[in-house]
């Protein structure tokens, strides 16, 4: 039953109520046609109180609907209101900040707060606004001394130097004084080495993205002097700290605000401080915690911050075994496990941590609800209409630990125990769908090989039972059947190899794959990979009589290490990703180096994707995306390219505001795709960031003026466009403003 349905239903019960008793009775036992009309009005009601209500929401900001937005701004005297800044795309990002803190805006017109306050609402992201004149390095007046702003910068103060450091903030932090810039502050020319002037205000936007990691498995790299490490590949990545949320206009960004890597020094000033409170301290409060083979958290005296300090020797309990220690390394994201000092590797270690990232794509710990729903809704799945359809049947949970209420401990059992629901004999479990939800972030070691019967489908997801929490702040039990995509990263460690008969249907949501997605000979319907990270590739077999003729493979939001698929396949779409074969053994030196895509007998469809590697297809359809690589096509005379980079020599069908141009050379262009120091490497918070350098047909070449590649989605030129337009009523008069990091 629907929700409209149930409140119809409710109407229908609310009219009734409204009759003489007898009225009622007489209707039941004529077969019940006044029934039936009441319950016809109840529909047309439900639909004015509906209208109603939306009408009532739209007189508030808070509440009205995106289209009432502009009409707001009319009222307010708001021009220049932008467009669609990828709000309806898991962008984050919406216009109704910035109407209703206009008026807010205008009471604080001139001052650096505001211009902080209209970028962020703009486009999304945490800003710092920097009045520049305040760290140019003058002579001081004996009459003005200014002791904070000294000229020379002091080598023994290592956290200033860190702060200034443009890898940690784009220099945005930095207390070191600087020379006059005589050029325009202009991120666009010279580099945006300008910015340091009397008449400069330089706005430094993080279009960076910082999700917290609760007990992540770390990845064992070897012997014990090798550490964990927190990525799922095994490569480096920065920790960050979650940034606290701004209240208050006035409030000027400080560290804490802004979604950077977490310094060493700066974790170690929160260790001691928790350190010094004692028993009365609350671990919870720092933004790392490490776990021991499924123990409690360690204390903080346990935990260590790699190359600022030793093991401690002594228990401040006073016991003389000292028991687990951790040193952390937050800029490489390793932990190092030692049991009384010396370095030992335990069964386990699971660590609370935050990580960043410009784009939800991939495998990872954000709210995926959003696009599982649409995983679902355009999974061309359809099952037994006559048992039903793609009804869900029943669901299994998956969670390490002690089972209870049918639970188990691995995902192998649970694949098992849906494979014995299958094999059931009753009527009401053929076909439909069966739900399987991995509950933690553990890594699950072990091949999963599942066969889908016919007109049945798999769902594997990362996905807990959520309890509602009642207003008086008790949190109920698990709702079996109500799972919630959100929050977890689990790990399995080997092969997902899948056979499906006719109609069957696979879908992988949330999952890190630390292997290959095979799918044997047979006849699936659909698989579909959405937000997972696949470490191997992804591979369909057939032969002649199996060769899952009717398959339709769907990629969304993930990172694959390429895609093989037999002549046999009809359609491919890969949407919101970045197809790199680097991904197939991630601590390799060079990257290893193979075909993107190979798919000689595919329809394939690309849009907003980064291939880095060939693409083999028979007819192509590819839209505001990188194809670093040759991209080969059969049938050109079919299909199209638009908006997107195709390398040079690429055969491909008609173009439409593609570059390079077919006939120009390229031996530069793959230059342009490289994203600064350690953006284009796995693990990298900006992967696969474009260049700042990259012409301006690439960044702004994408559909809609975006960037073309996986970052198409987030329409980030177009906000920063909307940013410099809406901010400049609010700058001082004969100051200018440069926008840095967009």
């Amino acid at each position: 039953m629907t929700v409209s349905d149930l409140r119809r239903d409710e109407r229908t019960a609310y009219l009734e109520s409204l009759l003489p008793a007898h009225v009622l009775q007489r209707d039941a036992e004529s077969g019940g046609l006044l029934h039936a009309l009441l319950g016809a009005v109840a529909t047309e009601l439900a639909t004015v109180e509906d209208d109603l209500q939306s009408l009532y929401d739209s007189w508030f900001v808070e509440t009205a609907p995106e289209w009432v937005l502009p009409y707001l701004a009319d009222l307010v005297g708001l021009e220049g209101l932008p467009g669609d800044l990828g709000s309806g795309t898991g962008a984050g990002v919406s216009r109704r900040g910035v109407v209703a803190n206009t008026v807010s805006y205008r009471q604080r017109k001139g001052t650096v707060a505001v211009i902080e306050q209209v970028v962020r609402d703009v486009t999304g992201w945490p800003t710092k606004a920097v009045e520049t004149y305040r760290l140019l390095g003058t002579t001081t007046h004996v009459n003005h001394v200014r002791p904070e702003r000294p000229t020379w910068a002091s080598l023994r103060d290592a956290a200033s130097a860190e702060l200034g450091s443009p890898r940690l903030a784009q220099g945005a932090l930095t207390r070191f004084a600087h020379t006059a810039h005589v050029r325009r502050v202009d991120p666009g020319r010279h580099g945006g080495r300008g910015r340091y002037g009397i008449e400069n205000v330089a706005v430094f936007v993080f279009p960076v993205q910082v999700y917290e990691a609760v007990d992540i498995a770390a990845r064992a790299l070897g012997d014990p002097d090798d550490g964990w490490a927190t990525h799922p590949l095994g490569v480096r990545e920065p920790w960050f700290a979650v940034p606290a949320t701004e209240a208050a206009i006035e409030h000027l960004a400080v560290e804490s605000d802004l979604p950077v890597p977490l310094r060493p020094r700066r974790l170690l000033a929160l260790l001691r401080a928790e350190r010094a409170l004692g028993l009365e301290g609350d671990p919870t409060d720092l933004p790392v915690a490490v776990r021991i083979d499924g123990g409690d958290p360690l204390e903080p005296w346990r935990v260590r911050v790699r190359g600022l300090e030793e093991l401690t020797t002594v228990d401040p309990s006073g016991d003389p075994a000292l028991g687990w220690q951790v040193t952390v390394d937050p800029v490489c994201g390793r932990v190092r496990t030692y049991l009384d000092g010396v370095a030992t590797n335990p069964g386990s270690v699971l660590v609370r941590y935050a990580y960043g990232a410009v784009a939800d794509v991939g495998a990872g710990t954000y709210d995926r609800s959003p696009g599982h729903a649409e995983a679902l809704a355009d999974d061309p799945f359809t099952g037994d209409t006559d048992e039903g359809g793609d009804r869900v049947e029943s669901q299994v949970l998956v969670r390490t630990g002690p089972p209870a209420g049918g639970l188990q401990t691995t995902v192998v059992d649970g694949l098992a125990e849906i494979a014995a629901r299958w094999a059931a004999s009753t009527p009401d479990l053929t076909g439909g769908t069966q739900v399987l939800s991995v509950a933690d972030s553990e890594a699950y070691a072990g091949a999963l090989d599942v066969e889908v019967p016919a007109e049945s489908r798999l769902v594997l997801v990362a996905a807990t039972w959520r309890g509602r929490q009642l207003l008086n702040g008790d949190v109920e039990a698990p709702v079996p059947g109500v799972y919630s995509p959100d929050g977890l990263r689990p790990r399995i460690v080997g092969d997902v190899v899948v056979t499906g008969a006719t109609g069957s249907a696979l879908l992988l949501d949330g999952l890190v794959v630390d292997g290959d997605v095979v799918v044997r000979a047979g006849d699936l319907r659909s698989l579909t990979l959405s937000q997972c990270t696949v470490a191997g590739r992804v591979v369909v077999e057939g032969t002649a009589d199996d060769g899952n003729r009717e398959l339709a493979v769907t990629v969304r939001r993930s990172l694959v290490g390429g895609i093989e698929l037999v002549g046999t396949v009809p359609t491919l779409s890969v949407r919101d990703c970045v197809v790199d074969p680097a991904l197939t053994d991630a601590l390799a030196d060079p990257a290893p180096q193979a075909p993107a895509v190979t798919a000689p007998g595919t329809h394939v469809t690309v849009d907003g994707t980064t291939l880095f590697g060939t693409l083999d297809a028979r007819i192509l359809d590819v839209t505001s995306s990188l194809c670093t690589e040759l991209v080969t096509v059969v049938d050109r005379q079919r299909g199209c390219a638009r908006f997107s980079y195709l390398a040079p020599g690429s055969r491909t069908p008609r173009r439409f505001r593609c570059v390079p141009q077919p006939d120009a050379p390229g031996g530069d262009w793959p230059s342009f795709l490289a994203g600064g120091p350690g953006a284009t490497s796995l693990g990298s918070p900006f992967y696969p960031s474009l260049s700042p350098a990259a012409p301006s047909s690439v960044r702004r070449g994408g559909e809609d003026g975006a960037e073309m590649g996986v970052h198409h989605h987030l329409r980030r030129p177009l906000r920063a466009d909307a940013a410099r337009r809406l901010v400049e009523p609010y700058v001082p008069a004969g100051m200018q403003i440069g926008l840095f990091g967009s």
